[in-house]
């Protein structure tokens, strides 16, 4: 009996542990979405890592933190936010989450897309993609 009952607390803890790393992602994840969807670069550049790859209609590279927010902040008052809608998600390859969603502008639909990394006991933004969206719907 006392192998069982080790089992089942290493498998507890295991189970723990695992529920508050996607609990961690999924704060994250959500801050972003609520972040971009507001349009709020500052909140957004706050969960990147130091050197992000981001794509944006306008420019596209890996920018630090700062050149990044203020490329997104650009973008923001050009095409201001009306919320975002996430509508599909995943893990690829390399363990990243990923997150496509939606985003209408007072100038017209986007496709949003980024990834989180987990650096440390973070989850960050590793890359961000904002492309103009369908338009044949």
């Amino acid at each position: 009996m006392q192998l069982r009952d080790l089992f089942r607390s290493v498998l507890a803890g295991i189970l723990l542990l695992a529920g508050i790393g996607l609990h961690a992602q999924g704060g994250v994840k959500d801050q972003v979405v609520a972040a971009l969807g507001a349009g709020d670069a500052t909140a957004v550049a706050r969960h990147m890592v130091a050197n992000v790859d981001m794509a944006l209609p306008s420019a596209s590279d890996y920018y630090s933190k700062a050149q990044a927010e203020q490329i997104l902040r650009k973008f923001f008052d050009e095409h201001p936010p009306k919320g975002l809608t996430i509508v599909h998600e995943g893990t690829n390859r390399s363990g990243d989450s990923y997150y496509i969603g939606n985003m209408p502008t007072g100038k017209g639909d986007f496709r949003v897309t980024f990834f989180l990394k987990k650096a440390g006991q973070v989850f960050q933004v590793k890359q961000l993609r904002i492309e103009p969206g369908r338009t044949d719907r």
